[in-house]
């Protein structure tokens, strides 16, 4: 790893609440269970639920106590389901089985009742600090590692945020610190006329929490059709627009943080850049000079 002395680095405050999930077309990166809050992990793949999964969620969610309490069995007559679907849907939130889902979610309620106990202040310090630490622990570097690789080959890259225009802008301007000009797009009628005219040396990084815009993942499959590189950045890992990207940077939702009146979720996207730029001044020597001249022309007391 290339790395210097005699520049700081001053990131955004570090928001990305209890995991980000890297994968490509399918494939889970780096995913540590231990780090990932039970109903996080739960409303980050609820697009993938069948009915009888919405009817156990929701029974966990309004029946906790009772939960904990029984046994496969006896939650399936309480459900009005099997006791096989119980253990599966234990599994499929990455369990190995239902006893593990009980055990973490206890100690996840011992944890909050906790928490309730401090001012909101506090807790908002203890959020943070946890989501500082987490951040670094489930971002794999080898998938930031190929972003900047992708950008550094691509011929154009733009940075599309349709619910966020003032992120666009500021993603854009940072990078433009280290001679990387990447174009904002803040509307669908700017995004249809580039993805009109993209070509195959093109990137598109695209947020979108949802992912399931129709109009959206239409402009999309377009970009993609043209052989245009696609990089969504959502809150769900299946999505019309999951569908048709190369890779999706999974993000969760802030309101399933105790603080999330306070917590806007444009913070996690700038975490994430802040990351990934982090990754091209410390891997890649040119970028790290380009920032020590661009960084002598500015003048703090403006």
């Amino acid at each position: 790893m290339f790395f210097k002395k005699g520049i700081v680095l001053y990131p955004v405050l570090w928001y990305s609440i209890n995991y980000v999930v890297n994968y490509k077309k399918g494939e889970k990166m780096n995913k540590d269970n231990s780090l990932f809050s039970i109903m996080s992990r739960i409303d980050c793949m609820s697009n993938q639920f069948t009915k009888t999964d919405w009817k156990i969620f929701k029974f966990i969610k309004n029946n906790t106590d009772q939960f904990l309490s029984l046994n496969a069995q006896e939650l399936g007559k309480v459900i009005g389901t099997s006791d096989a679907s119980v253990i599966r849907f234990s599994q499929k939130i990455g369990f190995s089985g239902l006893n593990e889902m009980r055990y973490s979610l206890q100690s996840e309620m011992i944890k909050k009742t906790s928490i309730s106990h401090h001012t909101d202040y506090s807790t908002l310090m203890r959020e943070t600090q946890l989501l500082i630490e987490n951040i670094y622990h489930t971002t794999s570097q080898s998938l930031v590692n190929k972003l900047r690789l992708k950008v550094k080959s691509s011929k154009r890259c733009f940075i599309v945020a349709l619910e966020d225009k003032n992120i666009a802008d500021i993603i854009s301007e940072k990078f433009m610190a280290i001679g990387i000009n990447i174009i904002p797009l803040t509307s669908i009628n700017a995004l249809k006329m580039y993805g009109s005219l993209s070509e195959s040396d093109d990137m598109f990084m695209v947020i979108s929490y949802t992912g399931n815009s129709n109009v959206l993942s239409s402009v999309l499959e377009d970009i993609t059709d043209h052989g245009s590189y696609v990089v969504l950045i959502s809150n769900y890992e299946k999505s019309l627009c999951a569908d048709i990207s190369d890779i999706v940077m999974l993000i969760p939702k802030t309101n399933l943080l105790i603080s999330s009146a306070v917590i806007s979720k444009e913070l996690i996207i700038l975490a994430l850049f802040d990351l990934i730029f982090q990754n091209f001044i410390t891997e890649d020597e040119d970028y790290f000079n380009m920032l020590q001249k661009t960084a002598s022309y500015i003048n703090d007391d403006i």
